[in-house]
């Protein structure tokens, strides 16, 4: 299997966009003192010019250089945000640069941890771009045995610290891309079968009524209400359950907020988390679900 480069990019444009322009000297005296450089290897200089390569496929940040004074620099670094990845990269760099140049940060900085669901980033990216077809060997936690899947790959979400791809199984075993988690993933490689994405594919209307990654055969979207305490709603407010999150009332004691959305697992257990702090109004069959759940915890807990 290749090496995984993801880290080095990231540093790449660290490096350049916190320094500004540098000879491929410097970023070589640099990379030698990256904390990221386990082996204390030397960048060879071909294997800086596939890392610019690779940036520009994936990311499309060109990295140039200026033959004046031989230094390289971020040619349309101005161009970088503006989309979910992109702003993804630059909160990354931006987060690294912080703690690399702050002595004894390190110490003082508690991140939870995640699956390393990072490995397969750059290939399936890659095959998205290039609409190839991916091969992978699978187990969800369902599973008893690994499968292995011939995908088309769709596209990329982030959902509570892992990396979840949608795609098509090409063998027919889902009608419309499905999930498959990174961190569940035994092994990737980029096929030579092309594939298309349907015409009729749109990301933003694929996922909007979605909340989170899971969703059903048979799960329809619904009006939702739910009315939330006033120490609650500035939570709501500044970080929305979901994109189509309407504030409709607010008083001292509660706000309302609605919602359309398909009401899946993720949602309830979203909720659930709220306690008594969240009530939900409506759909009536909502409530019911909560009624029934809240029953069983007192019947659990109550005997």
């Amino acid at each position: 299997m290749a090496k995984n480069y993801f880290k080095s990019y990231i540093w790449l444009l660290e490096t350049l966009q916190t320094r500004g322009r540098l000879t491929l000297n410097e970023i070589k005296d640099l990379w030698m003192r990256s904390s990221i450089n386990d082996d204390k290897k030397e960048l060879a200089t071909r294997t800086f010019a596939n890392h610019v390569a690779a940036i520009a496929d994936i990311f499309g940040i060109d990295i140039v250089c200026d033959r004046s004074d031989n230094t390289y620099r971020i040619e349309n670094e101005g161009d970088i945000g503006g989309s979910g990845i992109h702003d993804w990269l630059m909160e990354a760099l931006s987060l690294n640069n912080l703690i690399n140049e702050s002595a004894g940060l390190r110490t003082r900085l508690l991140f939870e941890s995640e699956p390393s669901s990072h490995r397969f980033l750059t290939d399936i990216i890659r095959a998205i771009r290039d609409e190839r077809m991916i091969e992978i060997n699978y187990q969800s936690f369902k599973m008893e045995a690994p499968r292995d899947f011939l995908l088309e790959p769709f596209c990329l979400k982030e959902y509570k610290r892992r990396w979840y791809l949608f795609a098509r199984d090409h063998n027919g075993g889902y009608k419309e891309p499905h999930s498959f988690a990174l961190d569940r993933m035994n092994t990737v490689a980029i096929s030579e079968q092309p594939f298309t994405v349907p015409k009729s594919f749109n990301t933003q209307t694929f996922f909007s009524t979605r909340y989170g990654v899971l969703q059903y055969e048979g799960e329809k979207p619904a009006h939702i209400k739910l009315k939330v305490c006033a120490r609650q709603a500035n939570y709501f407010r500044t970080l929305p359950l979901h994109s189509s999150q309407k504030e409709t009332e607010k008083t001292a004691e509660y706000s309302i907020f609605s919602y359309y959305l398909t009401p899946n697992y993720d949602f309830i257990h979203d909720v659930l988390y709220y306690a008594d702090d969240v009530e939900v109004l409506e759909p009536a069959s909502l409530r019911e679900t909560f009624e029934t759940i809240t029953s069983n915890l007192n019947r659990k807990y109550n005997g």
